[in-house]
């Protein structure tokens, strides 16, 4: 069974071995979208080939791809996957070409002409539909996946399953500081765990230091689950006062006029996020167990229970366990909640991830602020060095700082408030010098509202001096 429909063709391409070197042309016999098959062409020479296909009048497409079978007269091609407008172009060529509807062109099977799928091969055969392409990748992605896993070392297949929790884990019109980036294995299993928590309505516990990433993952969950398109509402428990917490989840009656919906009743079929929930006063979590048990609320001043269509989902940075074990945290609530538990890594325990988020974030952060700047050799090995007490939080609060104070398009650890690290060549000495009278000259330039003459006096140098270090960091100046 073929996963590309291939047709019968005479079509002269033009192959190169390597980019600059000289074409050949090679006669193309059968095409599809992930192959095709050269008569008359072959070659002794392993490695990957650009291929360029005239597939109309001054409308050519280039592919790459690697020879996989050679024999006396003819030899294979595999392509590797092109991008999507070249891939619509050569599918364009290919479906005008299928000619034979008494066969299936993946299968060979004999098939029904008011068919759309194949009885054998369930392949889609509307090749008349706008859409088929899109749909035809849907159905075999698995299949092409599969298909390369044998090739693929394990740290590869780590990074794939990294890219795709990636892009289904992005959160759609988010701001920039709300994406997951990372490829240790510990947050490969916050991924799946993820993934597994928001296809179900249970409620969920998500554990971490502050600055972990804590609401990101509970919007994230209710993003990828089915209460998606409904409201989201995150309260900080910690950061309110009980009566006014009371009132901000319950709602208020006072009267027959006056009556405010709280959360539980707004969110509407929705989520609600309780941030730091081991902050809550006892008296709370008693009303709040009676929700997560019977789905019920009552408001503050009301007599009446109200039913309400709410998903709870709650973090902590205590250890709720020691709360229950202290009789601060009603342990009937701790195994609601705790249905489904999601534990954030610190970022000093995700390895290289460090420099990976680190990465990430400075080029969103640059490209907000229409600028180009890159980490030094030394930030880089400060970061990795640096304990990061305060999370993923902490990293894009330095950078953005960083960002804002460099006068160049390098940040070095002085920018980002971090110490240099030990040297380990001269190299790296150097830099640390220059880190360091950079910031120098910094200070007093600042100090001497950048009159020139003032600060070669205090830094005890000439005025060229002064001129040539300014220019040497990139530092601007007005002499007053």
């Amino acid at each position: 069974m073929r996963l590309d429909a291939r047709v019968k063709t005479e079509l002269s391409a033009f192959v190169s071995p390597h980019k600059g070197e000289m074409e050949r042309v090679a006669n193309v016999v059968e095409l599809s979208l992930s192959g095709l098959l050269f008569d008359g062409w072959a070659t002794k020479t392993p490695g990957t080939f650009r291929l360029r296909l005239p597939l109309q009048e001054n409308d050519d497409i280039c592919l790459y791809g690697d020879i996989v079978r050679i024999n006396s007269s003819q030899s294979a091609m595999q392509f590797y996957v092109p991008e999507r407008e070249t891939t619509a172009k050569l599918w364009q060529f290919i479906r005008d070409r299928i000619t034979y509807r008494d066969t299936c062109p993946y299968c060979d099977n004999l098939i029904k002409s008011d068919l759309d799928y194949c009885q054998r091969c369930g392949w889609y055969l509307n090749f008349k539909d706008a859409n088929y392409l899109d749909k035809h990748f849907n159905e075999t992605m698995l299949h092409r996946i599969m298909g390369r896993m044998d090739d693929l070392n394990a740290e590869q297949r780590h990074r794939v399953l990294n890219l795709i929790d990636r892009e289904l884990l992005a959160v759609k019109d988010s701001c920039i500081d709300e994406h997951f980036v990372g490829a240790s294995e510990k947050m490969l299993e916050v991924f799946s765990k993820i993934r597994k928590v928001a296809s179900s309505e249970n409620h969920a516990l998500i554990l971490g230091e502050s600055g972990t990433g804590k609401e990101l993952t509970a919007k994230t969950i209710h993003e990828l689950s089915r209460r998606k398109g409904r409201p989201f509402i995150a309260v900080n428990c910690a950061g309110i006062p009980e009566t006014l917490l009371e009132t901000k989840l319950f709602g208020y009656e006072k009267g027959a006029l006056t009556r405010e919906k709280g959360n539980f009743e707004a969110v509407r079929g929705g989520t609600v996020f309780l941030d730091e929930i081991g902050e809550m006063p006892l008296s709370l979590q008693a009303r709040l167990t009676r929700v997560l048990e019977e789905g019920m609320i009552e408001r503050l001043g009301g007599k009446e229970g109200i039913k309400v269509n709410v998903r709870v989902m709650a973090s902590s940075s205590r250890m709720l366990e020691q709360e229950v074990d202290a009789g601060r945290f009603r342990s009937d609530l701790y195994r609601r909640i705790n249905a489904f538990a999601i534990t954030l890594p610190p970022l000093r325990d995700r390895g290289e991830d460090k420099i990976i988020v680190a990465k990430y974030y400075l080029r969103r952060l640059c490209m907000a602020d229409g600028v180009s700047k890159r980490f030094s050799e030394m930030a880089i090995k400060a970061m990795k060095s640096y304990s990061w007490p305060g999370n993923i939080q902490e990293l894009i609060n330095k950078i953005r700082r960083a960002i804002v104070i460099s006068e160049s398009d390098t940040i070095t650890p002085i920018d980002l408030s971090l110490k240099v690290p030990i040297m380990e060549n001269m190299a790296s000495l150097r830099e640390t010098k220059a880190s360091i009278e950079k910031q120098k000259l910094m200070e007093i330039l600042e100090l001497t509202s950048h009159n020139i003459s003032r600060a070669s006096v205090l830094l005890g140098v000439s005025r060229p001096t002064i001129y040539n270090l300014i220019k040497k960091y990139g530092i601007g100046s007005t002499e007053t």
